[in-house]
């Protein structure tokens, strides 16, 4: 490895006004208001920072434009966990197995996390510390060279009519004042479908029969809980259903007001005293309309603390615990759905379908959080049968996104790689999950450059060929190492036998850094 400069005085800072090489601006914004680049990605969650790094590792100049001050998107602004749909469990084996069915750019942020102790188990459907994921996208965009620019909004889109409407570019303002960039191609990764319907695409939201989009959740953590006595109980799951009882007939009592989700669902964090809380629930609101998430906050963070101090009142692992900290936007499940060139319905997540374009794949089921409550049901789209949430696909088998779920035929050089892609409100429910949009965002980053080299829409990049790109794609479920770290799925799952008396801390993740979170921590990034 290349040891670093160490600059022998302190760089200086930019003049006023300065545009540095990676395209940032200085104070004074003065900078040049036309940007050019190849490929533009416009949000920074996880399928925006897995299609920006497959792009700009490609050799493609580009921009990834993010209303944060971070990249993550659901996963960090809405501390939206577990990553799910990644974790393979083979029931259909003699004896259990466990894999993962993601690779690429999924693993390597998976293994990351790992490494920093901000991710319990890369086999289960764990949570993540979402500071350390933050740090570790910052760190991999910069060393891939992607201009990054936080604190920048979406506010319209260039197009001029060819062959279907083509994107020349994209408007946006920020604290400097508003920025015109353009680009060969584009990737809206802003998880509604924004730059597409900017664009004139056609979409629909939510379910067909009235529009009605999935609830929302604002997440939260409590800290100081007693871990340790929750270990001797058995574990999350034996501690979830010895608290389960108190939260119904508190309910019951009247003792409770809580007419919000029926059961108690809290999980472990990776971090000493800490639990993660998906308890809220807010209906009937559109994650498209400010006035609705306005709202949808305020009643997100008047719940939690609602549950907070229940648990503090009445359950002894929570007499010393507070809430810690609560989501700063409303998690949103469902809006736009952008007409694709193929939609994926129900029965391609049941029927576990594979396509010969698939791009990623995923095992997890149709998670519909009703918009009109827990128990309101929903019909197959055949007329056959029901369909709750937990309906996925068999046992021991997976399904494939399709990349024609990504292109459409009205901007041909356009994809749209986020939970908006081209499904059904069922099949949205399945596919919206964050493990299987790294999938999403990689494949498109993939078709985004070689559009760009061949000079033509993203229509024309055959989706088997993308496929063809991806490693994992054509490989079983990785079963093997280093993925297979039995003792850590084991201890996140674990009997009071398992558990040491007292809790380790945590490696601090300044002492876990991969062989390029050292080489960065070492310099100051350029400006």
């Amino acid at each position: 490895m290349v040891k670093p400069a160490v600059p022998s005085s302190p760089p200086s800072l930019p003049r006023a006004g300065a545009r540095s090489a990676a395209g940032s601006t200085g104070p004074a914004g003065s900078a040049e208001k036309n940007r050019r680049f190849d490929v533009i990605v416009c949000g920074g969650g996880p399928s925006g920072v897995a299609a920006a790094l497959a792009a700009a590792r490609r050799g493609c100049r580009t921009l990834l434009v993010e209303r944060y001050g971070f990249c993550g998107g659901m996963a960090t602004a809405a501390l939206v966990n577990p990553f799910s749909g990644h974790a393979f469990h083979d029931q259909l084996a003699p004896v259990g197995k466990r894999a993962s069915l993601i690779g690429g750019i999924f693993k390597e942020v998976a293994l990351a996390l790992h490494a920093g102790g901000g991710f319990g188990s890369v086999l289960m459907d764990a949570a993540f510390d979402e500071e350390l994921l933050k740090r570790i996208y910052d760190a991999a965009l910069v060393e891939a060279g992607v201009t990054v620019r936080y604190h920048t909004y979406l506010t319209g889109v260039r197009t001029k009519t060819t062959a279907g409407k083509r994107i020349t570019g994209i408007d946006t303002i920020s604290k400097g004042g508003p920025e015109a960039f353009s680009a060969e191609v584009f990737v809206d990764c802003s998880g509604d479908g924004d730059l597409a319907a900017m664009a004139g695409c056609p979409f629909s939201v939510g379910r067909p029969a009235d529009g009605l989009t999935q609830a929302m959740t604002v997440s939260f953590r409590m800290a100081n809980v007693d871990k340790r006595a929750m270990a001797a109980a058995g574990g999350m799951r034996p501690a979830r259903a010895l608290v389960e009882p108190y939260f119904q007939q508190a309910l019951a009592a009247g003792e409770l007001h809580y007419p919000h989700r029926n059961f108690v669902h809290f999980y472990d964090y990776p971090r000493p005293g800490v639990l993660h809380f998906n308890m809220t629930r807010i209906n009937r609101v559109s994650g498209l309309s400010a006035e609705d998430l306005t709202h949808a906050e305020i009643e997100g963070r008047r719940q939690a603390f609602v549950l907070g101090e229940w648990l503090m009142r009445n359950v002894p692992w929570f007499r010393d615990a507070f809430v810690d900290k609560v989501a700063c936007q409303v998690g949103v499940r469902e809006t736009r759905h952008i007409d694709g060139l193929y939609t994926m319905t129900m029965d391609d997540i049941v029927e576990a379908r594979k396509f010969p374009d698939g791009i990623t794949r995923s095992r997890y089921f149709i998670d519909i959080h009703n918009p009109t409550g827990a128990l309101d049901p929903h019909q197959r789209p055949n007329g056959k049968g029901e369909v709750r949430s937990g309906f996925g696909p068999p046992p021991g088998d997976f399904y494939e996104v399709p990349y024609r779920c990504l292109v459409n035929a009205h901007c041909p050089n356009l994809l749209v790689a986020c939970r908006a892609l081209s499904a059904s409100h069922e099949a949205s429910a399945a596919v919206r999950v964050m493990a299987t949009m790294h999938g999403v965002g990689e494949a498109a980053g993939i078709a985004a450059t070689e559009a760009v080299r061949r000079a033509c829409g993203v229509t024309e990049i055959p989706g088997e060929w993308v496929r063809s790109q991806i490693a994992y794609m054509s490989e079983p479920p990785d079963y093997g190492t280093p993925w297979n770290v039995e003792k850590n799925f084991e201890q996140k799952e674990t009997k009071a036998t398992e558990m040491k008396n007292e809790e380790t801390p945590m490696p601090h993740p300044a002492f876990c850094m991969t062989d390029m979170e050292n080489r960065l921590r070492m310099q100051p990034v350029s400006r």
